[in-house]
């Protein structure tokens, strides 16, 4: 079982900004990933390990 820590941000509105950016960041990252790995399995039936796409350069 996993458990957290809350670590309050002070409320500072730069500190407060920059996280914000670097969450939305991420979560588009890792929307584009699922997206790309949608699209591959629905044109050839192929799905991609976390290996393959080193492979293909």
């Amino acid at each position: 079982m996993y458990s957290c820590q809350q670590v309050l941000v002070s409320k500072n509105p730069d500190i407060i900004a920059i996280l914000t950016f670097l969450f939305e960041q991420s979560h588009k990252l890792t929307n584009m990933g699922i997206y790309y790995g949608r699209q591959l399995y629905f044109k050839s039936h192929k799905t991609h390990g976390k290996f393959d796409a080193g492979k293909s350069l």
